[in-house]
């Protein structure tokens, strides 16, 4: 018998993601105003609310309440920084471009002090940046000069703007935590549901922003990639998802995430394009 998807978190546990939420959302868009960030650009900010959650997840295994709000907020920072780059290079939200590119590099800066402050090694900081910086830059030119034609190439590429993205910030908390943090099952996580993330976005974007070359929905759509397979990737990532979260100490909070998510996906998402 197949499990009803699950469509609501606990109520606990929403509560406690929301209040990460919103903390986050004031840190971050103090630091965008203090650095001359315009109105706009503030309202932009407090509105990356799966940006500005995203970091509860990924501190999940530390324990100790102040320090998992204190590395939570500090990857918002660096989170929303690189959201705000992506924006700068799409160039699609209207924003001042000079604005973007300033306050993104100082929300990085904050983020990299406050990151840096928490690290047992404040050196493990720098080495996980620059290493994914390599893999995540090599990847992003990569992409834009040859799109995905078919599921195994539109994987590759989401697995250096998705996976190594969210693999970077899931490091970085294991990094930042509690002692005794399993590093590789957080970063596993993270990789694991930022292609589902990933998916998603994609499939929503065909429709919200007219996307076509390298989409997956448009894949779907033209025959290149077949439905059952998106649907057999969207499972292996919630197994991979689950499994990282099961590494003792454990996540348990997360498993309900992980079934939210995929489940969202698999139920709202992927029938509205299928052949």
């Amino acid at each position: 018998m197949t499990a009803a998807p699950v469509t609501a978190l606990p109520a606990d546990y929403t509560r406690s993601m929301l209040a990460a939420e919103a903390a986050n959302r004031d840190h971050v868009t103090r630091c965008v105003a203090e650095t001359g960030g315009s109105p706009d650009l503030v309202t932009h900010t407090a509105a990356l609310r799966l940006y500005l959650r995203v970091p509860h997840f990924l501190t999940e295994w530390t324990t100790d309440p102040d320090r998992r709000a204190a590395v939570s907020r500090a990857l918002a920072l660096d989170i929303v920084s690189m959201k705000l780059l992506d924006d700068l290079m799409d160039d699609d939200t209207g924003l001042d471009r000079v604005e973007l590119a300033c306050v993104c590099l100082r929300l990085h800066l904050r983020a990299l002090h406050e990151l840096a402050s928490l690290a047992r090694n404040p050196k493990a900081v720098t080495d996980i940046l620059e290493r994914d910086a390599v893999y995540l830059c090599g990847g992003q030119i990569g992409t834009k000069r040859s799109r995905a034609t078919n599921l195994q190439e539109w994987r590759a590429h989401a697995s250096t703007y998705g996976a190594a993205f969210l693999g970077r910030y899931g490091a970085l908390a294991a990094a930042c935590g509690d002692d005794g943090q399993p590093g590789d099952a957080v970063r596993e996580f993270a990789e694991a549901f930022a292609l589902t993330i990933t998916t998603a976005d994609d499939l929503t974007d065909y429709d919200r922003n007219g996307e076509r070359d390298g989409n997956l929905a448009h894949l779907m759509r033209t025959g290149a990639v077949a439905g059952q397979d998106v649907v057999a990737q969207l499972e292996e990532l919630r197994g991979r998802a689950l499994a990282a979260v099961r590494v003792p100490p454990g996540a348990p909070g997360l498993v309900q995430v992980v079934h939210l998510y995929t489940d969202d996906v698999l139920t709202r998402l992927v029938p509205r394009h299928l052949g």
